[in-house]
């Protein structure tokens, strides 16, 4: 038998369950969410919950904002926010996520969000073979800084640098 306290867990769970699948037939629900997104407070962890039940069209819609919160969220919300673009890579998103990276890459002189972008880049790679091209070319680019970062394993740096020199050759 379980205590009057996991019932009600499971009662709040199902309310939450309910709501959810009402705000995803609202017909506004990217507008508020991308604004939660950036909010940088609790409400933030809210959309980032909530993406997790809603459809991939959602979420790819977001991923401006999703990658916003990569960048200038909490190590927490910026975690949540990976995995979600993480759950989307498909051979589709490669040209988007390429803009992206190097739309965030170019606005910020932090090296933590140049490796925070690569990071999701090299991770991309591991999960889709389209996205080696842009992980080298973007690693390339960002190649003194993520030296200095110490980002790079010998092998991952030998390979990048062959990769980068016969692109130049071809």
């Amino acid at each position: 038998m379980y205590s009057e306290e996991w019932k009600q867990v499971i009662k709040t769970y199902e309310a939450y369950k309910e709501s959810l699948s009402v705000f995803r037939n609202y017909d506004n629900n990217t507008a508020d969410l991308s604004k939660s997104l950036h909010s940088r407070n609790i409400n933030c962890y809210y959309a980032l919950e909530a993406l997790r039940y809603m459809p991939d069209k959602i979420c790819i819609q977001l991923l401006d904002d999703l990658f916003h919160v990569l960048i200038y969220g909490n190590i927490s919300y910026s975690f949540y926010a990976k995995s979600i673009i993480l759950g989307l890579i498909n051979n589709e998103l490669v040209k988007t996520i390429d803009g992206l990276a190097n739309r965030y890459s170019q606005t910020t002189t932090n090296s933590d969000e140049i490796k925070t972008i690569a990071q999701l880049l090299y991770e991309c790679k591991n999960k889709n073979s389209r996205y080696k091209e842009t992980y080298s070319l973007f690693s390339k680019k960002h190649l003194d800084t993520l030296l200095k970062e110490d980002f790079f394993e010998i092998e991952e740096y030998n390979d990048l640098i062959g990769v980068a020199n016969k692109q130049q050759t071809d």
